[in-house]
């Protein structure tokens, strides 16, 4: 197999299309299960006119993003594959606890238990890296040039997100945004 990270396109059973629909199968399924998270999750009715713009793109970028899984071999038997995968089994069980830990808290709270301790956007930020691992084990650089922009996007998201959740929650979850960094590490 080649270890190049320009990967050519072609239909396949056994493609990146598998982990990619899997991260979004538990979104749906956690929103089908969970009713009342789920239709917080889908609330959009505090947008901005910048807020729909930027959910446009990020929209937009996913479905691209998945549409091209399905074009991308995954690659087996390298070390491509191997990092890969691992990054995105990682990922993959902590976007599962992030879900949990957000519907597990009641609607009018700042979510902050669990993983939420950690990162006030552990879903986005594990969705971001389970994607980057679906990039490595594919060794795609055709889903990385569109995972980047789509990260973009989805940030300007997560500040409008922030902006209401102060509105919403105020001093509360302006005091766990003031301890509690974005993206675990990084403010």
């Amino acid at each position: 197999m080649e270890n190049s990270f320009f990967t050519t396109l072609q239909v396949g059973w056994l493609n990146a299309w598998i982990p990619s629909f899997g991260m979004v199968l538990i979104q749906l399924v956690y929103m089908a299960v969970f009713k009342e998270g789920g239709k917080r999750a889908v609330d959009t009715s505090w947008y901005t006119a910048k807020d729909k713009v930027n959910a446009f793109v990020s929209t937009i970028l996913q479905i691209a993003i998945l549409v091209i899984s399905i074009f991308v071999p995954l690659k087996f038997g390298t070390v491509w594959f191997a990092v890969g995968a691992i990054f995105f089994v990682v990922s993959l069980m902590a976007f599962v606890r992030a879900f949990h830990s957000y519907v597990a808290t009641p609607a009018g709270k700042t979510i902050k238990g669990g993983i939420y301790r950690w990162s006030r956007n552990p879903m986005y930020f594990f969705f971001f890296t389970g994607m980057l691992g679906v990039c490595i084990a594919s060794a795609s650089l055709w889903m990385l040039l569109i995972l980047i922009p789509f990260i973009i996007a989805t940030h300007f998201i997560i500040l409008g997100e922030e902006r209401y959740c102060e509105k919403t929650y105020g001093e509360e979850y302006r005091e766990y945004k003031a301890k509690t960094p974005r993206y675990f590490l990084i403010k």
